[in-house]
């Protein structure tokens, strides 16, 4: 029965007030809606009864005007007849459909899913977003990273022998799968590549970055970096960033020559040049985070200091003690960082670390684990995750990548016969339990000799033509990461937000100064250059004995006087109640007591 009849049966007793119409309509309409539907009218109006010689009512629009039932009778006839406006049916906002209004509206569509109802798709499994318009996150377990010193330092005088647009194109060409080159590993099979010495302008390896375009490298960091405005820690150890700013324009190197590039996307980066470094020219790390696949993945791409001592013993060796325990302080705020907040993620290491496993002893390419020997250099490698003795022996690492008998630029730009492991990748931490993968080292070369001027030797300036085969000095590393587990649902603010948090920790604070420090019998030029207990690798404070870091001695200790700085823990530290320094008693002695 319709409401209309509910409310005009003339046989009834009792008939429905019209003023109750419009409920009545409300009401039926929701009773009509449905997940599949939806329909509603609208309430009638303007009901009148009239003879058939008075004027009908006109109707608004979305009414149609009807005639039903007889309202008056005269000599036996109906002579007049009830009017009214009666709504007329239309489809819910967000439905359509015809009558049935059966069909809802999704604005946007929803791609490969169905709409379900106004405005919600139904997306099929793995897909979301309000139109199915995010696909699933790929089945990712892996990361496989290749890292590659492109040895193109771009100034005077190794811009006239470093052959860099010569190797550039040949690179490129292995790079866009050609097979004029050997060495190279299956790109395909690459997602991320960390690239060292490209201390040039962007435009000029533009040919290389187009070609790792074509072969999916859609991301990638830009310029090289750092440059010489790059955030330094507060207290460097020998040059500030006015000394860096100054040296690069006197010696034209505009950047330290890190680029990164890769498959997946690039949230956020951050270089930094090191704190302590021997030459007053842009160079450090580039911190790089990835989401793949959901997970929070942070590349660290590094260039550590060359082997130049300039006539002081060690002194290299030295600067690079100070750089392994910046990168591992860096390293582990970002760890703590993620962890904090649960993100599943990955801190990996790759690069140039100039810090060989043989200590310079290996006259061969193949691995000779027997050849580790510096207790220092353990505990350099120790400090960012890497037992090098356990490495070797698994053999993670071992193959030289500085490689004098397979590696033609190698063995030209040696003094003698070492063969060296220089380069790393190495996996700092990780939410999952994962150690660092095989590095699996190889030689990129051309497979027909290439023509180029190389120096005589490092400061002349001096050159002669030759050929060769490689297209680096160094051999390339590349190495597969298992990723963290757990769900691989994208959260890329969280990330960002850890990231950042991590960053500002380590920039705004005093993490990287504290980091940077000299660990025992390494160069230093007073106290502060030294770690304190936390920071060393020996969890011994150290002080400076005016040409090394010592262990120092703790309150209550014999000390000795010496011209700068103490001998004693926390000379310079007046705030914590810790600090210490030297008295001395007339009874004899000294110890040492808190400062004041």
């Amino acid at each position: 029965i319709t409401i209309e009849q509910l409310a005009h049966n003339r046989n009834m007793k009792h008939p429905f007030s019209t003023s109750l119409l419009p409920f009545l309509s409300s009401f039926f309409s929701l009773l009509k809606t449905t997940d599949a539907s939806c329909v509603v009218r609208p309430p009638d109006k303007n009901e009148v009864c009239l003879g058939f010689w008075e004027t009908k009512p006109s109707c608004p629009a979305d009414y149609e005007r009807i005639k039903y039932g007889s309202c008056g009778c005269k000599w036996g006839f109906c002579t007049k007849s009830y009017y009214k406006c009666k709504g007329i049916p239309k489809c819910c906002d967000g439905w359509s459909g015809g009558s049935s209004c059966n069909k809802p509206i999704c604005t946007n569509g929803c791609n490969s899913g169905v709409c379900i109802s106004p405005k919600s798709c139904d997306c099929p499994d793995g897909y979301s977003g309000s139109s199915c318009e995010i696909a699933p996150l790929p089945s990712v377990e892996k990361l496989t990273v290749l890292t590659l010193n492109f040895a193109c330092r771009d100034v005077a005088p190794f811009s006239a022998c470093d052959n860099c647009q010569t190797r550039f194109k040949l690179l490129a060409a292995a790079f866009a799968n050609e097979s004029s080159v050997e060495g190279l590993p299956d790109l395909d099979s690459v997602d991320v590549i960390l690239a060292q010495e490209l201390g040039t302008d962007k435009n000029n390896f533009a040919q290389i970055s187009s070609a790792l375009q074509d072969r999916g490298f859609k991301y990638n960091t830009g310029d090289p970096s750092p440059t010489p405005s790059d955030i330094i820690c507060d207290d460097p150890l020998l040059f500030d960033i006015d000394d860096k700013q100054i040296g690069s324009a006197l010696s034209g190197l505009e950047s330290g020559g890190l680029v990164t590039w890769s498959r997946y996307p690039i949230i956020d980066t951050h270089a930094q040049n090191w704190c302590a470094h021997s030459l007053p020219v842009p160079a450090g790390y580039l911190l790089t985070l990835l989401d793949v696949a959901g997970r929070a993945i942070t590349v660290i791409n590094l260039h550590a200091m060359a082997e130049f001592d300039f006539g002081l013993e060690d002194s290299a060796e030295d600067v690079r003690t100070y750089q392994f325990g910046e990168l591992s302080g860096l390293a582990k705020t970002v760890s703590d960082s993620f962890h904090g907040d649960k993100i599943p993620f990955s801190v990996v290491l790759g690069g140039d670390f100039n810090e060989d496993a043989y200590s310079r002893e290996s006259q061969a390419p193949d691995p000779n684990c027997g050849l580790i020997s510096s207790t220092l250099v353990e505990r350099k490698f120790s400090s960012v995750g890497l037992d090098i003795h356990d490495a070797c022996g698994s053999n993670v690492i071992g193959e030289a990548t500085w490689d004098t008998t397979k590696n033609d630029l190698a063995d030209r730009f040696s003094d003698g016969s070492a063969h060296q492991v220089l380069d790393y990748l190495i996996q700092y931490s990780s939410s999952h339990s994962g150690e660092s993968p095989k590095n699996i080292v190889g030689v990129l070369k051309s497979k027909v000799a290439w023509n180029g001027k190389f120096c005589e030797d490092t400061f002349s300036g001096h050159t002669f033509t030759d050929t060769a085969y490689a297209l680096s000095d160094h051999n390339t590393v590349t190495a597969t990461f298992q990723l963290p587990q757990g769900e691989a649902n994208s959260n890329v603010n969280a990330a960002l937000a850890a990231f950042n948090n991590a960053i500002d920790s380590w920039t705004n604070g005093k993490l990287a100064d504290n980091a940077a420090c000299g660990q025992e019998d390494s160069l230093c030029f007073d106290d502060s250059d030294c770690c304190s207990k936390d920071y060393s690798w020996t969890f011994e404070g150290q002080h400076c004995d005016g040409i090394y870091c010592k262990p120092c001695n703790e309150l209550g200790g014999p000390c000795g006087t010496q011209i700068k700085g103490s001998e004693c823990c926390g000379y310079y530290d007046y705030s914590s109640g810790l600090g210490a320094h030297c008295e001395l008693f007339f009874s004899g002695g000294a110890q040492g007591i808190p400062k004041f």
